[in-house]
């Protein structure tokens, strides 16, 4: 079931997006849970699938790793259980991700899903990442803070980043259907009022270390390993040894110049479509059979337009094709279901590709 949210996506962008926090009152009108309390927890009770527990008493923290059983549950404190990718392991809660189909669909990581008791919550805390907070069962109030850094004071503790003080600036009661976006480095403490679940479609980035070594890599590739810098206009020569800042800016210069010429984007779709590495001992891929495929879930599709040809990367691997590839790759992208017998052979050559590389399941998988 596809879904989206209620909300003006233009005016998000521009003012909202990586700025500032938005609730999103019925975002989802008439939202059901694809997701029980019970199922949560038995999902948390498989080992390939990564779970915590974060519970707090007499103000003191406590950090658990799943897999879990049933004891684990059967406790006195205040306490929260989250899953992550949950929309690898159900098609129901990857079905979510549809919700923000306005923005890169490369940069959407995975659905986390919580469960918490009354008074659960995991703390004060930032993220260094966007997260669209879907209320799904029950209620759960928010308070926001200011905006943090690596320079925050924290609580003293070996396993969770909690704020050592939090001011609340804003307060939202959220009930099933109402969204709360959160930008990066934003405090924000979630209070359960009664049992209640949470989505949480967070949004990774990529770190700029690794598009520079990347983005390095590839004009190192292309430059002629002969090719020495110019110096003709940095005449100004210093005193005995000194590089000059007009020697430094010409070399800056050059270097840039270098980049521009000989730079073609790949580097950004390569490591974000390496991001979305698959984690082999959370997804069994299974034969596939005849009839619809779609993208394993988890995986990340990009491509770039080369003129005539689509440039088209995933898993640390590209491959180029004719440009009437692009209403498939863009259904593939957006998690649509596609058929696996196709009469454009750019198409039968990407899924070709893609079967290779066990990247499609079947579309009821």
């Amino acid at each position: 079931m596809a879904h989206r949210f209620r909300l003006d996506e233009a005016l998000f962008l521009e003012r909202y997006w990586q700025r500032e926090p938005l609730l999103i009152r019925n975002a989802l009108p008439g939202f059901v849970s694809p997701l029980s309390p019970e199922e949560l927890a038995g999902l948390s009770m498989e080992p390939s699938v990564q779970s915590r527990i974060i519970s707090v008493h007499n103000d003191s923290w406590r950090l658990e790793h799943g897999p879990f059983d049933d004891v684990d549950f059967r406790r006195n404190d205040q306490w929260t259980l989250l899953v992550q990718q949950v929309d690898q392991l159900l098609p129901s809660v990857e079905a979510l991700k549809t919700c923000v189909g306005f923005l890169p669909t490369w940069r959407l990581d995975d659905v986390m899903v919580s469960y918490a008791v009354d008074g659960g919550s995991v703390g004060p805390h930032f993220d260094r990442y966007d997260v669209f907070l879907v209320q799904g069962i029950g209620r759960r109030r928010w308070f926001l803070g200011d905006f943090c850094d690596d320079n925050t004071p924290r609580l003293e503790h070996d396993d969770l980043h909690l704020l050592k003080s939090f001011t609340a600036t804003q307060e939202y009661l959220l009930e099933p259907g109402d969204v709360l976006y959160v930008p990066p480095g934003l405090a924000h403490w979630g209070v359960a009022e009664g049992e209640c679940m949470t989505y949480s479609l967070g949004f990774r980035a990529p770190k700029m270390a690794d598009l520079l070594a990347r983005m390095t890599d590839t004009v190192l590739e292309r430059l002629t390993p002969e090719l020495l810098l110019e110096d003709a206009h940095a005449s100004e020569a210093g005193a005995p040894g000194e590089v000059t800042p007009a020697h430094i800016q010409n070399a800056r210069s050059a270097l840039i110049n270098a980049i521009h010429a000989l730079d073609d984007g790949s580097w950004l779709a390569e490591v974000v479509s390496d991001g979305g590495a698959i984690d082999d001992d959370m997804t069994l891929i299974d034969p596939l059979l005849p009839g619809a495929v779609r993208l394993l879930p988890g995986c990340v599709l990009t491509w770039i337009r080369r003129q005539e040809q689509l440039e088209i990367f995933v898993a640390n691997e590209s491959i180029l094709l004719d440009s009437d590839v692009e209403p498939l790759l863009t259904d593939l992208c957006s998690a649509r279901a596609v058929n696996q017998e196709s009469t454009v052979d750019s198409e039968q050559l990407l899924l070709n590709f893609l079967i290779e590389r066990g990247l499609l399941v079947n579309e009821d998988v």
